[in-house]
């Protein structure tokens, strides 16, 4: 399961609103709001401490993100639990165990993580969220404009973002359940946004491996069809973002993983060969709005993992049917 985990986040719909007068000069239709958060977290340099929370669960990084033109460059540390390091220099992923001296090398999922939307985020989340402006806030000392996103169906969650007034960079993201509860949140408690911040606090690092067993998994694209599976009944408004095929950690037995989008969150459904010694009994478990269903098909184990319902999850498990 904890692989898994590791594997595992066009058009404008009709009669969509215009953003109230009330919101900064730059934010005049929804696509620009949401364009917006999401090239600052890509082209922004910045660094803080983010405070992830659900379910009664907290955990805490720190973040160093760098944007120089076409590259960008992250070192993300966790603070809690087993340490872990991982840096990124584009596509390139390195995961490091520090204690256990494991070093794993992987390219990036096309999976955003705060304060990163996915690069699809204006058209798609368009058809499937309505946008509102709320107040303005303060987020980590910095004045940010509110926004909320709310599902059109019940698919989906709703979603309110803090966004930094002057550059755009998302502050503040909560999940919020049907009665308006929130599920989760992910916010910075310090955040200095700009600087001088040198790219080689990443890239020195990921050559100094001496001491660690280093694992580099073969990843593959791959088409679902070609895997001898369909889709039926598709969940509205998700659309395939990707799907790989790779070893898993523990067996390097092979396992499908293909991940589906609305705009604005993600769906990853992972199919791999049925071991009895490994897959025991059914699962449905929640964290905050990270749902899990894990079954037997036949032949096949089924393992889905969103920030999305149960019944959603639920869905797109009977979504794939293997073809005849």
């Amino acid at each position: 399961m904890t692989s898994l985990r590791w594997l595992s986040r066009r058009r404008l719909g009709a009669g969509l609103a215009l953003l109230c007068a009330a919101w900064p000069a730059w934010a005049q239709t929804p696509a620009n709001v949401l364009g917006r958060i999401q090239q600052a977290a890509v082209a922004r340099s910045y660094q803080g401490t983010l405070m992830f929370s659900a379910g009664g669960v907290l955990s805490s990084t720190k973040l160093l993100h760098i944007g120089a033109g076409r590259d960008h460059y992250d070192r993300i540390e966790t603070l809690d639990g087993q340490p872990r390091l991982q840096y990124r220099h584009n596509e390139a992923m390195l995961t490091l165990w520090p204690d256990i001296r494991l070093a794993r090398w992987e390219q990036r999922e096309p999976v955003a993580e705060f304060p990163a939307l996915p690069p699809s985020v204006e058209p798609r989340a368009l058809e499937n969220y309505e946008i509102q402006a709320l107040d303005s806030d303060r987020v980590a000392g910095h004045p940010t404009d509110v926004l909320m996103l709310k599902p059109r169906d019940l698919h989906r969650y709703a979603q309110r973002l803090w966004a930094d007034h002057d550059t755009g960079l998302l502050l503040r993201n909560d999940v919020l359940g049907p009665g308006g509860e929130v599920l989760e949140s992910s916010a910075f408690t310090d955040l200095q946004i700009g600087g001088k911040l040198s790219a080689a606090a990443v890239l020195r690092p990921m050559k100094q491996l001496a001491g660690y067993r280093v694992l580099r998994p073969r990843a593959e694209r791959a088409q679902i069809e070609t895997e001898g599976w369909q889709l039926v009944r598709p969940v509205p408004g998700f659309g395939l973002v990707s799907c790989t095929k790779r070893p898993l950690a523990e067996t390097g037995a092979p396992v499908l993983q293909s991940v589906f989008s609305d705009g604005l969150t993600h769906v990853s459904v992972f199919i791999e060969r049925y071991d009895a010694q490994r897959h025991k009994q059914p699962l449905a478990t929640g964290l905050g709005a990270t749902h899990t269903l894990m079954s037997r098909h036949g032949d096949w184990w089924f393992t889905v993992v969103g920030e999305v319902p149960m019944a959603t999850v639920q869905q797109f498990e009977a979504m794939f049917e293997r073809k005849r």
